[in-house]
């Protein structure tokens, strides 16, 4: 007897089959439900703010507004929870032409026209001034002080200008910070690289500690964001279909510690360890390979050494860079190698943690994909193993592991954290 499973890819779904003897579970995000109504689910939290008076009376006429989001890699819904946002400052008096909209990209490229039109709205960008932030544009950015890491903020010139600052975003799982949402707006949102790179050298030290908040590098981003300041935050928590399940709004703070506790239910399951295979998903972050190993880490904590990871993800745009490919593919590089890589600043830190990372799970599993966006010599150099099919794949790690091979399948896995 077998089992069919199904993996998002892309704009598709991949379908297999594993033999019921050997799969352990199919493990997603928990079902918890959606709300019944976005729109007044947005209001409501904007109407019982925690912490923090109602954004109507916060910001005032005459006052400089800047409202942070995130970019078209994440999935917060934007353009149903910038409109009431925007709403409210306007109903407090705040003038369209004192209210800049400035997605934070940390270290990403910049969003296309037509990505931002989808993330904010039509109307809104027709109404209201957007900016894209860059973080090695050093002529826009101003020095605000070292944390107590040894982290140097600097920081998009417009936020610090602003009189008030506001964030939207969501609250899920994020490799390095346990959880995103809160100052992750800020740090690295619209940080300059020097100051990412610096907060990410800490990464390592959360390794395998998926879920974590209480990690350096989460607590580093927490302390310059209070240094910048955020005023006012509206979060969400999404359902694994992407929808709303409850919205946070208020002090940064607050929100935050709301809005993990629910994330918690919604994101960390119970999976038994020592797999020999794990299946998982980098939707809905495969459009490179850079962002899709975040599922990579997370199915990390159930495999046995000597167990493989079988990776499904489209990475329509590549790998995601070419000084990533060739930190990935030497070869020589031992785990402790990236580490110098980090105290050094050679290239990227993000680069360098996340190859640090890969090559720690490399030296104890074998990293498997399927995937159409990357040359199988590419992917055989960077010590990932191709295969042609996700269905090819499964038999084949199911012959060299043998009959009692035991196999978990994470349709969501860059949204999942097992918990054992």
């Amino acid at each position: 007897m077998h089992r069919e499973i199904e993996l998002p890819y892309g704009h598709r779904t991949l379908c297999a089959a594993v033999p019921e003897r050997n799969l352990v579970g199919v493990y997603v995000p928990q079902p918890v439900p959606a709300c019944a109504d976005p729109e007044a689910e947005i209001a409501r939290a904007l109407a019982e703010p925690l912490g923090a008076p109602p954004l109507r009376t916060l910001a005032r006429p005459g006052e400089r507004v800047v409202v942070l989001i995130d970019d078209h890699t994440r999935a917060t819904p934007t353009a149903r929870i910038l409109p009431p946002v925007l709403e409210e400052l306007l109903r407090g008096g705040v003038r369209p032409e004192d209210i800049t909209i400035l997605i934070a990209h940390g270290t990403h490229r910049p969003s296309t026209d037509e990505e931002m039109r989808a993330k904010v709205g039509e109307e809104i960008v027709r109404q209201f001034r957007i900016e894209r932030h860059q973080c090695t544009d050093e002529q826009s950015q101003v020095f605000v002080g070292l944390t107590s890491w040894g982290t140097p903020v600097w920081v998009n010139r417009t936020v610090l200008e602003a009189d008030r600052r506001i964030g939207i975003g969501h609250i899920g799982p994020s490799p390095y910070a346990g959880y995103s949402g809160g100052y992750k707006l800020i740090l690295p949102g619209v940080a300059a690289l020097d100051t990412v790179n610096a907060n990410h050298s800490l990464v390592p030290l959360g390794f395998r500690r998926p879920g974590r908040v209480d990690i350096p590098c989460r607590l580093d981003i927490d302390e310059a964001g209070r240094m910048v300041g955020l005023d006012f935050v509206v979060n969400v928590v999404l359902c694994q279909n992407e929808r709303i399940a409850r919205a946070f709004a208020g002090a940064p703070e607050e929100v935050y510690r709301e809005g993990v506790a629910l994330a918690r239910k919604v994101y960390e399951v119970t999976v038994p360890p020592d797999m020999d295979i794990a299946i998982t998903a980098g939707y809905p972050y495969d459009l490179d390979l850079y962002q899709a190993v975040r599922a990579v880490e997370y199915a990390d904590a159930v495999v046995r050494p000597g167990g493989n990871i079988l990776l499904v993800a489209a990475c329509p745009e590549g790998i995601g860079g070419d000084d990533f490919y060739r930190l990935m593919a030497d070869s020589s590089k031992r785990p402790d190698d990236f580490l110098r890589d980090v105290v050094r600043r050679n290239g990227m830190v993000t680069f360098a943690v996340l190859g640090y990372a890969l090559a720690r799970i490399k030296a104890e599993k074998r990293l498997c994909i399927v995937t159409e966006g990357i040359p199988s010599a590419d992917l055989e150099a960077m010590g990932i193993t191709p295969f042609p099919s996700l269905q090819a794949g499964i038999d084949q790690l199911l012959q060299e592991h043998g009959p009692e091979t035991r196999v978990a399948v994470f349709p969501m896995g860059s949204s999942t954290i097992p918990v054992m």
